[in-house]
């Protein structure tokens, strides 16, 4: 079965959303850095990196031989606990970090200087500036292709993730933690398996292609069905299955739950915690395809 969609909610876009809407996943439109004065970014550099603060606490970086620019610290409408976003051209890379090992702070030599309002620091592809009230922008690309933003009212990344269908949950907007969802010890132990709430319990079984799914109940699914996958290459859809497949870790131990608002990133793919359920899709060969839970029904794609 390719295609599964039920109730007209799902058909309209009706998707369920993290418990604190983060990060606005896409914000309305490119920042415009070019009225901000650039500085000279030797005051900052160090270890072939730059280093600086913002006038209100962020600890931030920029890191062109790693692909990415960001900051440490306390990032506004997040989820409770998210202290690190990071601005990088791969999807897996970049996002909302909850994270004991910060990234972008100064490792050694002293403080980091403040980078002030109204100033920027062009450093390899990379642009960040300091705006009024507390606003950290930074950008990617030239031109710029991709962006960050923080302010009182909106810690965002964009632009939206490729590849999904109008609806479907941002990764972008999702925060990925220090816990680990592989589940026990072994030399064969290499996928996450992890529960979600509305009592499925999923794995990513992801190499040089594989598949991802749930077992557990499917809403508003009366034909019995109790298994949601998507196969990379293959085919997305449900069935009936009695084998376990994606709640049975290859080895014992304790299957955790993946927070609400949460992510998780395997090989090519991703798992989102939803209000009540679950979306997950990956990519192979340039082609994206997934699936979606919610209280309201499930869907697959692409059709």
């Amino acid at each position: 079965m390719r295609f599964a969609m039920i109730l007209l909610t799902v058909l309209m876009g009706v998707v369920a959303s993290p418990a604190v809407s983060p990060a606005g996943a896409d914000p309305s439109a490119m920042p415009d850095l070019s009225k901000y004065t650039a500085v000279s970014p030797d005051g900052f550099v160090a270890g072939g990196e730059a280093y600086f603060q913002t006038p209100d606490g962020l600890l931030c970086a920029i890191q062109p031989n790693r692909g990415a620019a960001g900051c440490d610290g306390r990032l506004p409408a997040t989820l409770v606990g998210t202290n690190e976003i990071v601005l990088a051209e791969d999807v897996n890379t970049r996002g909302l970090r909850a994270t004991a090992n910060p990234r972008f702070v100064k490792p050694s030599g002293g403080a980091a200087p403040v980078l002030r309002e109204g100033q920027k620091i062009v450093f390899g592809d990379f642009e960040c500036a300091v705006g009024a009230d507390s606003l950290t922008v930074c950008t990617k690309g030239v031109p710029a292709a991709q962006w960050m933003v923080v302010s009182p009212t909106r810690t965002a990344i964009g632009p939206a993730t490729e590849g999904l269908p109008a609806g479907f949950p941002d990764p972008n907007a999702f925060v990925v933690g220090d816990d680990t969802y592989v589940v026990g010890t072994g030399a064969k132990n290499l996928f996450p398996v992890f529960t979600v709430e509305g009592g499925l319990t999923c794995s990513m079984i992801i190499f040089s292609g594989g598949e991802i799914g749930c077992d557990g109940p499917l809403p508003h699914v009366t034909g019995g069905e109790n298994q949601i996958f998507t196969q990379l290459p293959g085919t997305s859809g449900i069935r009936r299955a009695d084998d376990g497949k994606f709640s049975t870790p290859a080895y014992p131990g304790h299957v955790r739950q993946l927070p609400d608002g949460y992510r998780i990133n395997s090989t090519g793919s991703t798992c989102m915690a939803i209000k009540g359920g679950v979306a997950c899709y990956g990519t192979l060969a340039g082609a994206t395809q997934g699936f979606q839970v919610t209280p309201t029904g499930v869907m697959t794609f692409p059709e």
